[in-house]
């Protein structure tokens, strides 16, 4: 017994100290938290990976930044303003003091952290989107701001609503999303409906204005005044490096640093510009401070003219021709404007970004150089260009012919979409040239480019310049009697745009007068598409015999000259109408017949063709083959930028889809489809987008079940 009662005792105290050391775990669970705690100790020593987050896409039109120095105060200020309650903050200041670069420079960090979606040390605050807007060298109206909202937020067919219904939708799409609207130089705007659209601006949205006034109560204002004497110091010493110039004199001498920082006012614009004049030939530091101290009124404009006494004819040349460029213009375009070639465009480009008159991007590859005017040089330049409208008029003139030439060459004016993007980057250019020809006179020139771009426009989705400049292109060909390029803009031009998104019948009317031209002329390609396209309006309407006959029509004539993209294309218009009047198997045995040629000869009509045989093998009930070729179909149109295919397809494979029982990957599809919709207004009328609502509301409840 005596044994039992101490071998119970020691029970209880190993008991006791077994809960006390290691508590209600097992001996192995024990050891296994020991041994992980042991590792625990030692990771420190070990790596860690760094996660690598994907950046958020965010809209914006922002310009690009340029060196900036110093300003962290400034900065602080306005990160400080954009993360309060604050609905609008103003950056006010004398002209040339360096709101616009304070702006962009904090618009940029704001724009990093947006992207980034991770907190970073400057204590930048994120928007879903950042909308510029200027009114440095034009007047800016209210419609000019929800234009470029809508263009931004990628909701361009908001552009084409009445002016109340347009701000209106701008308001809304303000609403669901933080945006950032930036209007540049405030202090120019005249239109009332601008400063009252930014004094209501909804929540949660915000408004950042830089201005040279004071105007508006109710921002919190970051004032600006002049750099400080350190950040002038830094900001030379930049410049000296940039221009590989010595300016000891300036920097070491201290009489002659406060000379030149008392003569600028610390504002950077002035300090370049006076360190551009150091760097020209005969300008030294005292006869550029003595120039500085013997202005009057406004320090920029004494400057400017000292600038221009000192060009060369070649550098005067080039500069009036920059402002004719909506923003920026390449070396060629330079070149076809101005009428100076050679080792003279060369040295007169080089004069004018070494006196600050013309910013130069960074492209290594001169052909993809960019050459810009800052506005206030843009002021001075187009001063100067009033002066002598002659040479103005000329100088666009040789432009139009350049960019007509240009865009041919990147096939603008055919289905070549390979060189669309080098169209696109001087989009702004031709567009605003198009406007100043059928403006001014040379409506015959204006007709000419707009043929140029028929089929950019068409592909790309410029739906509103396609329909806008078309219409114009038709009237200048009635008027000099040009009928073989009245019947191509009839009938590829806008008579196709009404057609496929605008006035059905207006569209046949205008396809069936540029038919009538086409046969008096004999030209057989012209009257096959003329036939396709008057084909698709009666398969609109549902009336396959008439298009049949069409159809047939052009087939014949597509034989007799042996074309067999032409074949193709009336073989696809015939599995569109098998497909419309339910006769599957036939439409899918056409399309396939064709794919081979559009494989190898037409990737713009092939993208389609694969959505349309995806739409056919559905309708066959073949799910998974439809989706393979839909696939194809959004990836090949992606590639090319097709929006309107882009929108079909993808709401195409919603459908396909639903039926395979995929309804949250059909959920992502049918609001792609019904985005891209909305913001390209391609759609017939309001029952397409009430189907993809119905549809994404189907999927919704289904989801929800």
């Amino acid at each position: 017994m005596e044994v039992l009662t101490i071998a119970a005792t020691v029970a209880g105290i190993l008991g006791f100290l077994y809960i006390l050391i290691i508590g209600q775990k097992s001996i192995p669970e024990w050891f296994r938290e020991r041994k992980t705690e042991q590792n625990g100790k030692k990771a420190p020593s070990q790596p860690v990976a760094s996660i690598s987050l994907p950046s958020r896409v965010i809209q914006h039109n922002l310009p690009h930044r340029g060196d900036f120095i110093g300003r962290e105060k400034e900065k602080k200020q306005v990160h400080e303003a954009l993360h309060s309650r604050s609905f609008i903050i103003t950056i006010d200041g004398i002209g040339g003091i360096g709101k616009t670069s304070l702006a962009l420079e904090v618009l940029h960090e704001c724009l990093a952290a947006s992207q980034n979606s991770q907190p970073v040390a400057n204590g930048a605050q994120p928007f879903d989107a950042f909308i510029w807007t200027s009114a440095k060298d034009r007047e800016l109206s209210i419609n000019d701001v929800l234009d470029v909202i809508a263009h931004t937020l990628d909701y361009a067919f908001l552009t084409q609503l009445p002016l109340a219904e347009k701000r209106h939708g701008i308001v809304k799409r303000l609403q669901e999303k933080s945006c950032l609207l930036i209007v540049d130089n405030f202090e120019t705007v005249t239109d009332d409906n601008v400063h009252d659209f930014v004094l209501n601006l909804p929540e949660p949205s915000k408004c950042l204005i830089t201005s040279r006034t004071q105007s508006i109560r109710l921002a919190r204002a970051v004032s600006l005044r002049g750099m400080e004497e350190e950040e002038t110091l830094l900001l030379i010493k930049n410049e000296e490096g940039r221009l590989d110039i010595n300016l000891d004199a300036l920097v070491v001498d201290a009489r002659n640093f406060q000379r030149f920082y008392n003569a600028t006012g610390g504002a950077p614009l002035a300090i370049r510009w006076s360190i551009g004049q150091i760097k020209q030939r005969g300008q030294s530091i005292e006869a550029v401070l003595n120039s500085l101290y013997g202005a009057s009124g406004d320090i920029f404009e004494f400057i400017f003219e000292r600038a221009w006494s000192l060009l060369s004819e070649a550098s005067a040349k080039i500069l009036l021709s920059m402002p004719i460029f909506a923003y920026s213009a390449s070396k060629a375009a330079i070149e076809a404007a101005s009428d100076v070639h050679q080792w003279e465009l060369d040295e007169g480009l080089g004069q004018l970004v070494e006196l600050w008159l013309l910013e130069a991007s960074e492209k290594l590859d001169e052909s993809k150089r960019r050459y810009t005017l800052h506005p206030l040089t843009r002021a001075f330049a187009q001063k100067q260009l009033v002066a002598n409208p002659e040479l103005e008029h000329r100088a666009r003139i040789r432009l139009a012919a350049f960019f007509e030439h240009f865009a041919k060459a990147a096939g603008g004016d055919k289905w070549a979409w390979e060189k669309y993007d080098e169209i696109e980057e001087e989009e702004d250019n031709i567009f605003a040239l198009l406007d100043w020809c059928f403006e001014n006179g040379e409506e015959t020139t204006g007709m000419n480019l707009t043929k140029a771009v028929t089929f950019f426009m068409t592909v790309r989705g410029y739906r509103h310049e396609a329909m806008k400049f078309g219409r114009k292109a038709v009237d200048a060909a009635r008027q000099d009697g040009k009928a073989a390029d009245l019947a191509w803009l009839l009938v590829y031009g806008i008579g196709w745009r009404e057609i496929n998104g605008g006035d059905l019948e207006h569209g046949e009317a205008l396809v069936r007068e540029g038919l009538h031209i086409y046969e008096e002329l004999q030209d057989h390609q012209g009257i096959r598409g003329a036939l396709r396209r008057l084909g698709r309006v009666h398969l609109y309407k549902s009336n396959f015999a008439l298009a049949r006959h069409c159809y047939e029509k052009g087939m014949t004539l597509a034989k007799a000259s042996s074309d067999e993209l032409a074949i193709a294309s009336f073989e696809r218009e015939l599995a569109l109408m098998a497909l419309d009047e339910g006769k599957f198997v036939e439409a899918k045995d056409r399309l396939e017949s064709i794919l081979p040629i559009l494989r190898n000869r037409n990737e713009l009509a092939l993208a389609s063709t694969l959505g349309e045989l995806a739409a056919t093998y559905r309708r066959l009930g073949q799910f998974d083959t439809a989706f393979e070729f839909a696939q194809e179909g959004l990836e090949l149109a992606k590639t090319m930028k097709r929006r309107e295919t882009m929108s079909w397809i993808s709401l195409s494979l919603a459908h396909i889809e639903a039926e395979r029982g995929n309804y949250q990957s059909a959920l992502v599809l049918a609001q792609h489809a019904e985005d891209f919709f909305e913001r390209s207004a391609l759609f017939h009328d309001d029952q397409e987008i009430k189907d993809i609502k119905t549809l994404i509301d189907d999927l919704q409840t289904k989801l929800a079940a």
